[in-house]
């Protein structure tokens, strides 16, 4: 079954959802990878990596906002 990127709407058959806008994007979209623990992936697409604020989240492998340092 295969199902279309929320980003550019290409057919896909595996997508990954971006950890800070939830849309499933294919491998194209997808500006970096990693993980953060053994089992947990975190994924950017391209359009959250144009924002700084994501993109600092992402380089310092924090994934909701709670987890900030005050």
């Amino acid at each position: 079954m295969a199902i279309s990127c929320e980003r550019c709407k290409k057919e896909i058959f595996k997508g990954e959802k971006c950890t800070f806008c939830n849309r499933l994007i294919c491998d194209s979209c997808t500006k970096s990878a990693q993980r953060i623990h053994k089992t947990v992936r975190m994924v950017i697409c391209n359009d959250c990596w144009t924002n700084t604020e994501k993109r600092n989240l992402f380089k310092n492998k924090i994934t909701e906002r709670s987890e900030l340092p005050q």
